[in-house]
Parts: C-alpha cells; sequence; structure tokens
C-alpha cells in the first residue's frame, strides 16, 4: 500500500474512534455509564470467574491497572472477590448479579446502537465492513503478537 494510502487509513481510524466516542473515559459508545474498560472486564467476567492476572491477561492491560479497575467494580457491586481454594494468594473475580444485569443491558444497547449504523449501509456495504475489520483485526492481532515474541526474546 502506498504512502498515502496508509496515512489516509491512519486518519480514517482515528476519525472512527473519535466519531465512535471511544475517547470518553466514563460511557461506552452506546451511552452505558461504564468506561470501555469496565464493560470489557465484565465481558469477560460474563463468559467465566478469572483471576485478576487472567483478566490482564484477556485485556491485555497491566496488572495493577486491572487491580485498579477490579476495585472500582467491587465498590460498584458489579464484580465479588472470593479467595482461590487452590492457591490461597489468589483472587477469583465473578460477576454479581448486577453485574449479570448491567452487562445484559450493554449487549442490548450495543445491539440497537449497532444495528442503527449498520442500517444505513446497504447489505453488501454491511458484510465488507465485517470482513474488513476481521481481516484488520487478524492482522493487528498477528502484529502484536510478533512483537511480544521479540520483546521477550530480547529480555
Amino acid at each position: 500500500m502506498r504512502t498515502e494510502d496508509v496515512l489516509e487509513l491512519r486518519s480514517a481510524v482515528q476519525q472512527f474512534i473519535r466519531s465512535f466516542g471511544l475517547l470518553e473515559q466514563t460511557k461506552t459508545p452506546c451511552g452505558f455509564s461504564l468506561s470501555l474498560s469496565q464493560v470489557f472486564a465484565l465481558q469477560e467476567l460474563e463468559k467465566q470467574t478469572l483471576t485478576v492476572t487472567e483478566l490482564a491477561d484477556k485485556l491485555r492491560l497491566e496488572r495493577s491497572t486491572v487491580s485498579r479497575l477490579v476495585d472500582g467494580l467491587v465498590k460498584g457491586g458489579f464484580v465479588t472477590r472470593a479467595p482461590n481454594e487452590l492457591n490461597r494468594r489468589e483472587v477469583i473475580l465473578s460477576l454479581t448479579e448486577k453485574g449479570e444485569r448491567s452487562i445484559g443491558k450493554v449487549r442490548e444497547q450495543s445491539v440497537e446502537f449497532y444495528s442503527t449504523i449498520l442500517g444505513r449501509m446497504t447489505e453488501a456495504e454491511q458484510a465488507q465492513v465485517l470482513e474488513s475489520f476481521k481481516a484488520f483485526n487478524r492482522s493487528l492481532r498477528e502484529v502484536r503478537k510478533d512483537a511480544a515474541l521479540a520483546e521477550s526474546a530480547h529480555s
């Protein structure tokens, strides 16, 4: 891809981030009053209980950042901490009833939000956006994985 095209893509991604509301710290793009990091954490905990370290790995964030994030979720009544019976040094995180209700509402709002956006496109454009995002994300994961491997080889 030509440099001009790469710069145009970069600009389009930046515009997407701003328009989608990803820079907003206190609410999701669909308008729910939690940060994206909090929602991502709740989504991971909806699938299974996790330790802070496991959650940090899934979110690709530092453990200390996730500890602060979890503190807020516990204070808000979305998540509980319980000692790991198999390893007393670890704490198991799980959703509370409030957390489960909240992530359900987030899902409903996000489906409505995405449907509204996609409704302004043809079916062909919708399919193209989905496939393009999948391809871009796959490539991004590969680049991040390669960078992590290179970094660990130098350590």
